[in-house]
């Protein structure tokens, strides 16, 4: 039997079609007549980001792009590469998915000078059926100038860099490298000549824009019409850096700037996500070359200060507990959360932010599979396995750090506004990074009572816990949700508690976010908040109190008790022993 996620990740590599989400309908019927039994036919692989490359220096991290992989059906439904030292081989890198992206970039790879390394990649259909395997013509790693060859700590010279089929290009060649989760970094002042997909109008909207530093006030220079149609003006022309850039009106940047440029979602995404976004990449200017090992700063605000290295990843910190159930694949995981989760904006309409290939849209999906990766990491694997996630998860948490500290907030409203909270306390833990670990006392959620100066919404799952309490002889919970003498001390949900306690209901069912997008969605960070110690850290114990009873409630094997089968299936085993 094959299963399959309901955050999309396959147990297995056997794609099925998956219909409805949060309750829809619909079933994949027929009796098997017109079983798609075609394969897709196998495109072409280049060596490198953008143009075929035949030679390297770097022997920690490799990169390639392919094209023209094309199916009966018009849809590839995911590709897969490997690497190795022979023509279709996987000496260097076993097979991995990158989803439905068309490059992909390994950091973790030892490669040895004198060395010819072959990527091939296999295209999937819905159906199921693989492409025969297409590879490169290879690229032979050489020992640089000067000796040595990691091409890490000091990089390399290069007049343009591409990440996500975003390409930078600059006035004359500028060192470069690659932080290590493969985002750029230039040591600058550098001039920007040129960044492709250019950004035009079409259509009178613009697109494929670019930004640096962004606030956390909406307001943007991406694409003029995200956020449509709650937009209101927030496309800002001026903060567009992308717009008339060219060789004769290049853009200096000093360091200490974070470029994110973009590429516009020109047609409805296939995944029913939201986004006018395809997909965002982010070039960091320095002013010095970084440690080797560095991790991208945040990219939000003016502060890009270099705290962080993959050497303080602390791997202790991590459970090695045998898992339950049919797990995920690890590889699979990774590769969604390899492009940066773009968030710097307050409140529920991030959502429309979220790009396509990046993230998952929705915060109960996107909470989800975090959670799930996190999760991931505390079954018994060797941290060689372990580390493309580690290091994708904590820069996760980074960004989201910095964008708290830039001023981000993201209220309980219905399923939108979780999932940012858990990665900075995990990426705290990991990193032993005080200020992040500090986050449950330094941003608290909490209603006090009508107009108290208290009150405040940071989190999404702090705004929708709490316990109830008598606040007025005879009064329970302000007199909000109809809550009785019997519930005194209850942990509790309230859709959005902190900001409207009017929306409040004891009834377990008269509220369908409860149930559909808000608790089911929480269940792997919960179980790995408990497993590395963070309850206290997290400094919301309703929260933690409220998923033991949302978990007793719910029926076993429900969506609605947890949106991700596997994270269900270790809170059972495991729950009870942390």
């Amino acid at each position: 039997m094959v299963h399959r996620s309901r955050s999309g990740i396959p147990f297995a590599l056997v794609f099925l079609p998956v219909f409805g989400a949060c309750g829809s309908g619909g079933d994949g019927g027929g009796s098997g007549a017109g079983l798609d039994t075609t394969p897709p036919a196998a495109g072409v692989v280049m060596d490198g980001l953008g143009g075929d490359v035949d030679t390297q220096t770097s022997t920690t991290t490799l990169s390639a792009n392919w094209a023209g992989f094309t199916d009966d059906s018009g849809t590839i439904e995911a590709y897969r590469w490997a690497i190795g030292t022979t023509p279709g081989g996987t000496e260097i890198q076993d097979w991995a998915s990158v989803g439905t992206a068309t490059e992909a970039t390994t950091t973790s790879v030892a490669l040895s000078p004198g060395t010819t390394c072959y990527v091939a990649v296999r295209a999937y259909d819905p159906a199921g059926n693989v492409s025969p395997a297409a590879v490169s013509d290879g690229v032979t790693i050489e020992t640089p100038p000067g000796g040595g060859g990691g091409g890490g700590a000091t990089g390399t010279y290069a007049e343009s860099v591409t990440q996500w089929g975003i390409t930078w290009r600059f006035q004359e060649q500028e060192q470069v490298g690659q932080f290590c989760n493969g985002d750029w970094w230039v040591v600058g002042p550098v001039s920007l000549v040129e960044i492709s997909p250019p950004c035009q109008t079409l259509n009178g909207r613009t697109i494929h824009g670019a930004m640096v530093n962004p606030a956390p006030d909406g307001q943007h220079g991406y694409d003029s019409t995200l956020f449509e149609p709650y937009a209101n003006g927030r496309y800002q022309p001026g903060l567009n850096v992308a717009l008339g850039l060219g060789p004769s009106a290049p853009r200096v940047l000093a360091p200490g700037t974070s470029l994110i440029s973009v590429r516009s979602q020109l047609t409805p995404a296939a995944n029913g996500s939201v986004s006018q976004l395809a997909t965002a990449a982010v070039l960091t200017v320095l002013g010095s070359v970084p440690p080797a090992d560095a991790f991208r700063p945040p990219y939000a605000g003016t502060d890009k200060t270099i705290r962080h290295r993959e050497a303080d990843l602390d791997y202790t910190q991590l459970a090695n507990l045998p898992a339950s159930g049919t797990a995920p694949v690890l590889g699979d995981v990774a590769a969604r959360l390899q492009r940066v989760w773009l968030d710097h904006t307050p409140g529920w309409t991030s959502r429309y932010m979220h790009p396509v290939e990046n993230m998952p849209d929705y915060g109960r999906d996107f909470t989800s599979l975090y959670g799930t990766g996190a999760l991931l990491l505390q079954v018994s694997r060797s941290n060689a396995e372990k580390r493309d996630l580690l290091v994708r998860l904590a820069q996760i948490g980074i960004d989201f750090w910095g964008n708290v500290r830039n001023g981000c907030y993201w209220e309980g409203v219905g399923g939108q506004g979780s999932g940012r909270k858990f990665p900075i306390l995990f990426a705290g833990a990991v990193l032993h990074d005080a200020a992040m670990l500090a986050i449950g006392a330094t941003h608290p959620s909490g209603y006090y009572g009508p107009g108290h100066a208290n009150n405040r919404s940071q989190f999404g799952e702090d705004c929708q816990t709490f316990y109830v309490q008598q606040t007025a002889p005879g009064v329970f919970n302000w007199g909000y949700g109809g809550y009785t003498a019997a519930s005194l001390g209850l942990p509790e949900w309230g859709n959005s508690h902190t900001t409207w306690p009017v929306n409040d209901n004891a009834s377990w069912t008269a509220d369908s976010y409860r149930r559909c997008c808000t608790a089911n969605a929480w269940v792997g960070q919960t179980l790995v908040a408990r497993i590395m110690g963070l309850r206290g850290a997290w400094a919301h114990d309703s929260y933690f109190d409220y998923m033991d009873r949302y978990m007793q409630i719910e029926q076993p094997g429900a969506w609605t008790r947890s949106w991700e089968p596997w994270q269900e299936q270790m809170w059972d085993a495991h729950r009870a022993s942390h």
